[in-house]
């Protein structure tokens, strides 16, 4: 069969005539029969001309193109389907979805029940009430039952762990990368509610989100340095982060087969017994050090910025460059790295006039303290005042800028370490995409198997999102993830009917759609086509 191959490359747009066939081997594979040159070597009407002579060869009437009625029965986003169906597959999770449905002898379309949750959580996240209501603006989503989409959240909870597994080893393969630094931090995921259900995940606790009195769970993520997703994991929102910290290592051992790689993390997850835990694994780790914890000795040695004769130059992820001076010490079997940023103190010292200026406050209204004094560097006199506590102060300017991380690794030089370190942004980046771009919270599910198939599914958009991201800002196009959505919002068919047909017109492409089709090796769609052959291209 032949058919016409336009191929843009930066030299120009390329047209040849091409035919379909089967080699030697049995294999499909084309060859070019014609070659027609660049179309910038053409006018629009030499073009047009071309395509009108093609069109009557193949008995199509010019008329019929251009008389008639023409009315407008639909307009349908295709961009979110192409792309996402296409990376779902890649991660093979069609398939996955497909044997669970199979095995558990389910009456409806799973895979198609939580794509159409992921469109719709990639594209402008809602209830799953909502999720039903939208889906007929997508092209290529068979309809999907309300119960069904509660239903898919359901089967996602039961195999969270299978679907994490799955995401882990073909993004191994994909990237052909040798997992060597796992990078780990927890948050919190709150829901509009302050009710509480002894043994249920949803438990009133600590709040990063600033949520206080609202239930919430902890969310912990594992990401690679690339940002690709290793395994999440979910606990009671009661429960402190740090004890978090020996169970994402067991699972490494345990369902990853990791034997060695270097674990980085903040200074929460920094205790005696995480590091034997990772020790007694087989890991590394580079660890943020609570330097105010350690004795007084070690603190002398670090707080001595004579001793910072070490200097680090380094561009954080806006660009801007910063300069560390630092110095090392052995401490109790691992090495701790001090570093001293202008940066870094120059927000500390502000920081410290935010407070004093809220104690300034408080000490108008004594009534409000309460247990607010340490905070905000009160200290309570006799006769039940508060005056400001001016040791504690000098105490505090003494750390500005300061910061200690701490790791067991013997064969990374200290700027490899610190560079490690410092590729933490990249976790709180992700919470951020979690939290805002997908909106995972507020939560508005109860029981916890919702509650995990909701996190499910968050994970599962992440990673499709991740990955057509890493795609596309490989070359020269870059991409946010907001410029992402953006870009697949403007991806439309309309669908026509034309005389006795029904026929789909594209939208006008722009430059980046190209790019994007491009790198994930999807076809174009033709301006105009029948509506019987959209399917071939989603």
């Amino acid at each position: 069969m032949a058919f016409l191959k336009v191929e843009r490359k930066p030299s120009g747009t390329y047209l040849r005539i091409l035919e379909s066939y089967r080699n030697a081997e049995g294999k499909p594979t084309s060859r070019v029969l014609y070659s027609l040159g660049k179309a910038e070597d053409y006018t629009p009407g030499q073009l047009r001309r071309m395509g009108i002579q093609l069109y009557e060869l193949g008995g199509g009437e010019v008329k019929a193109l251009l008389t008639g009625q023409i009315e407008e029965l639909a307009r349908y986003n295709y961009g979110f389907a192409q792309v996402y169906k296409r990376v779902f597959s890649h991660y093979g999770l069609d398939i996955l979805l497909r044997r669970i449905a199979r095995k558990q002898k389910l009456e409806f379309d799973l895979r198609n029940a939580v794509l159409l949750m992921l469109l719709e959580r990639l594209q402008e996240p809602s209830s799953k009430r909502s999720n039903w209501l939208n889906q007929q603006e997508y092209a290529g989503v068979d309809p999907v039952s309300l119960h069904h989409l509660y239903r898919a959240l359901d089967r996602l909870a039961e195999n969270e762990r299978l679907i994490q597994e799955r995401i882990f080893q073909t993004g191994r393969d994909m990237f052909s990368q040798r997992l060597d630094v796992v990078f780990y931090d927890v948050t919190t995921l709150y829901f509009e509610s302050e009710v509480e259900q002894e043994g249920a995940l949803r438990q009133k606790g600590f709040s990063k989100d600033g949520k206080i009195g609202r239930t919430q769970i902890l969310f912990c993520l594992m990401i690679d340095k690339e940002k690709n997703p290793i395994g999440y994991r979910i606990f009671k929102g009661d429960t402190f982060e740090g004890h978090t910290f020996g169970q994402a290592l067991c699972d490494l051992k345990a369902h990853y087969q990791i034997d060695k790689v270097i674990v980085v993390a903040d200074r929460g997850m920094l205790s005696r017994k995480n590091i034997d835990l990772t020790t007694e694994n087989g890991f590394e780790f580079i660890v943020g050090e609570r330097l105010k914890a350690l004795p007084r000795s070690v603190q002398s040695a670090l707080l001595d910025h004579s001793a910072f004769q070490h200097e680090w130059v380094y561009s954080d992820h806006t660009g801007e460059e910063i300069k560390l001076r630092y110095k090392m010490i052995s401490h109790e079997g691992r090495k701790i790295i001090a570093t001293w940023s202008a940066k870094r103190a120059a927000k500390d010292k502000s920081d410290r006039e935010e407070r004093l200026q809220t104690a300034q406050k408080l000490l108008q209204h004594p009534s409000l303290i309460d247990k607010k004094a340490g905070r905000f560097f009160l200290q309570k006199q006799g006769g039940g005042s508060y005056a400001l506590d001016q040791e504690k102060i000098a105490r505090s300017e003494r750390y500005d800028g300061l910061l200690a991380i701490s790791t067991n690794n013997t064969t990374l030089s200290v700027p490899a370490v610190l560079e490690q370190y410092k590729q933490l942004y990249k976790i709180e980046h992700s919470f951020r995409t979690f939290k805002s771009h997908l909106e995972t919270r507020p939560m508005f599910h109860w029981t916890d198997k919702r509650i995990q198939g909701h996190i499910c599914l968050c994970y599962i958009a992440f990673t499709l999102q991740n990955y057509v991201l890493q795609k596309i800002n490989q070359s020269q196009v870059k991409l946010t993830e907001n410029e992402l959505r953006k870009t697949l919002e403007r991806m439309q068919v309309s669908l026509l009917q034309h005389n006795q047909e029904q026929v789909c017109i594209r939208s006008k492409p722009q430059g980046k759609e190209a790019v994007l089709q491009q790198k994930l090796g999807l076809k174009q769609l033709p301006p105009i086509l029948p509506q019987t052959q959209l399917a071939n291209y989603l």
